[in-house]
């Protein structure tokens, strides 16, 4: 038997990048930190009126009594939580006290916390953990990125081991963000991701974060959380106070990859203005046009099988948050564009105050004055957020576009530099691109390649970005297939380790299947092995392996997926074309796989095979133990399609399914998978 497997031989290309991450660089920048204090030192308003109440805060004073550490704590059950957010809110401000008035007691203070939370603390819990771990982890690691590059006297040692306690005591909750939740917990958690990338010097993990930020398939991604032009959010429909904070949120991690020289701030046309200014207007009373949605995970919204909402909420209209200042100053004052919403809120509620749901008081951190220049005074921000689509004629990349942050001045040009498995060095393939994009037709279908960008301003050139490992279309014998009536056509994607497929459809069931097919042709007897990982939409969705006879709705089948909202797996048949489908051999998942029994946390494997006419499917929790489902007799022509499903089981929401370690032993019908396509991960 010939084994053709797609699981990637080699490691991701990272190298020498050509330039660091700028440091301070988190929400303020060292520039930052020097404008508050000046304006403080002289009196300037609004910022010296925004200071006297910060300076006021009982999380401000260098004698703040900390109320932690504790090795967990959680929210929902709630454990220790009001006293980690407490403490995380005065290391924060704290830290900002020492910048702004030199004192070192605020520093001390700051480091006080911290250095006690990270010897002590080791995770957090509860089923709200995900929410508690983006909104106070993002504090803290704030701080402390002030501490560390200011003359504060905490220890390169200590700053050094903070690194290891974000990794190992905060990223663990979020690490797959929250499929399965509204957008702000999702955009909680990218703020925390971004901003840990950037104080860990970790160039790889910051490109998969901006990735996420403008193609993730979760309810946090820019297009998730503000979901339409007009400027409508995910969560408008069901209560204002929770669509400012996914807005803040996201306008935190914009704000984080801004100082790094990345504008997802500008990302599809200034979209996250259009979602502030859409939220402000209509909380000033403005009417604000209303399109029905359902979200991506299928629970919340038109339809939604959780809360079918069908209009814009009321709740809490009139409440602003204090979140504006930030995304004013950049829009309006960085950038020179019109808010008329975002000002009129501005001018309400400046200064701005505090809550214990974000970072706060904007109008001492973020009020300023128009750049001074228009020449950039340093080459712009290393490319990032590169994303890879298949198309009819090769490859088409879009990525962020980078900036130089101080004068605010985008970048000139781009160039794109490749490179494949039997290439030794990358070639440059274009330069001169004045908008972050190309498509690039000079590819091999079914081969992965690897690309870098740089970016250029007449200060000089940036750094590589981390490499995008893309394939020209799916490995040779792959192929794409709609089966049924599907509302909306899925998609299919290969980098080398993952396929990510998009998909719609009603069901795997009943007398005929409706979803997105990946799939190649087998002969014989064989089988197929997969890996269900993150990310995963749809909480409704189908993932799994499947063999069939054909294309056609009803057409005979055996396949082994995950059933959800339960999150079980299991067998399931078709013995004859439209025929009932039948199930068995459910075993639900154990927790930490399944938390909440609803919620996948951890990838799980499933495989499939036929021997004649005897079609076994079994599953696994690491890919060596296997437990068998069930099994049955179906008799099937001797070529059929083996592969991969992806069903939503939403009306005109596609889902997002993610497998890696794909094999399929058996004989093949079709081109083998050549050798060495797959060098970039």
């Amino acid at each position: 038997m010939l084994v053709v497997s797609v699981v990637a031989v080699l490691t991701l290309v990272s190298g020498a990048y050509g330039q660091a991450f700028h440091h301070p660089g988190l929400l303020h920048r060292r520039s930052d930190l020097v404008r508050m204090r000046a304006a403080v030192e002289r009196g300037e308003e609004p910022v010296a009126g925004a200071f006297t109440i910060f300076s006021r805060s009982p999380f401000s004073d260098a004698g703040y009594r900390m109320r932690g550490p504790f090795e967990s704590w959680g929210r929902r059950p709630t454990i220790h939580a009001g006293e980690a957010a407490s403490d995380a809110t005065a290391a924060y401000q704290n830290s900002l006290m020492w910048a702004i008035t030199g004192k070192r007691a605020h520093a001390e203070k700051a480091i006080q916390i911290i250095n006690a939370w990270k010897a002590r603390h080791r995770r957090v819990t509860g089923l709200d953990g995900i929410l508690g771990a983006g909104i106070q982890g993002f504090k803290f690691v704030n701080a402390a990125e002030i501490l560390r590059y200011t003359e504060s006297g905490w220890s390169l040692a200590d700053a050094l081991d903070a690194e290891r306690w974000f990794r190992e005591a905060w990223l663990p909750k979020i690490e797959h963000y929250a499929h399965f939740a509204n957008g702000n917990w999702e955009t909680a958690a990218l703020q925390m991701k971004i901003a840990t990338a950037v104080y860990c010097d970790d160039r790889n993990a910051f490109e998969r974060e901006i990735r996420y930020a403008v193609h993730g398939a979760g309810n946090g991604s820019i297009l998730h959380t503000v979901v339409y032009n007009t400027g409508q959010c995910q969560e408008s429909s069901r209560k204002q106070g929770y669509a400012q904070l996914g807005l803040a949120y996201l306008s935190a991690t914009a704000e984080v990859a801004w100082n790094q020289g990345v504008d997802l701030y500008g990302w599809k046309d200034n979209r996250i203005l259009k979602g502030f200014e859409y939220t402000a207007a209509y909380g000033l009373g403005a009417d604000v046009p209303y399109e029905q949605y359902l979200d991506r995970t299928g629970k919340y919204g038109f339809g939604g099988r959780h809360q079918d909402y069908r209009s814009v909420s009321a709740e809490n209209r009139g409440t602003f948050r204090p979140i504006f200042e930030q995304p004013y100053n950049h829009y309006a004052v960085r950038r020179g564009l019109a808010t008329p919403a975002l000002s009129r809120v501005i001018a309400i509620r400046r200064p701005e105050g505090s809550s214990g749901d974000h970072v706060s008081f904007g109008t001492l951190t973020h009020a300023r004055s128009p750049s001074g220049t228009a020449e950039p005074r340093n080459p712009p921000g290393i490319p990032a957020g590169l994303v890879a689509r298949s198309t009819a004629r090769g490859i088409h990349l879009t990525w962020v576009g980078s900036v130089e942050p101080e004068s605010c001045t985008d970048a000139v040009n781009y160039t794109v530099h490749r490179r494949r498995a039997s290439e030794a060095s990358e070639v440059m393939i274009a330069e001169g691109l004045q908008t972050p994009e190309y498509e690039d037709c000079s590819v091999e279908r079914g081969v992965v390649y690897g690309y870098r960008i740089r970016a250029q301003n007449s200060a000089g050139g940036s750094g590589y970005s981390a490499t995008l490992s893309a394939g020209a279309g799916l490995p040779v014998g792959w192929s794409g297939s709609e089966v049924g009536d599907t509302g909306v056509d899925g998609s299919s994607e290969f980098d080398g380790t993952v396929f990510s497929l998009e998909g719609e459809g009603t069901d795997i069931g009943g007398t005929g299947d409706s979803f997105h097919f990946t799939w190649r042709r087998l002969r014989g007897d064989g089988s197929i092995t997969a890996r269900i990982i993150q990310p995963l939409s749809s909480q409704w969705a189908l993932p799994g392996v499947m063999i069939r006879e054909s294309l056609h709705p009803g057409s005979a089948h055996a396949s082994v997926v995950l059933l959800s909202p339960e999150w079980t797996a299991a067998f399931v048949w078709r013995t004859k074309s439209g025929e009932e489908t039948r199930h068995g051999g459910a075993m639900t998942l154990p927790e930490p796989w399944v938390e909440n029994r609803n919620r996948l946390m951890k990838p799980y494997w499933v495989r499939l095979s036929r021997n004649g006419n005897t079609f076994l499917g079994e599953a696994s929790a690491d890919g060596h133990e296997w437990r068998k489902l069930a099994s049955t007799n179906i008799s099937m022509a001797e070529d059929v399609l083996v592969g991969l499903p992806a069903c939503s089981r939403l009306s005109r929401v596609t889902t997002t399914v993610t497998l890696d370690h794909v094999s399929v032993n058996g004989r093949v019908v079709g081109q083998n998978d050549p050798a060495g396509s797959y060098p970039f991960r």
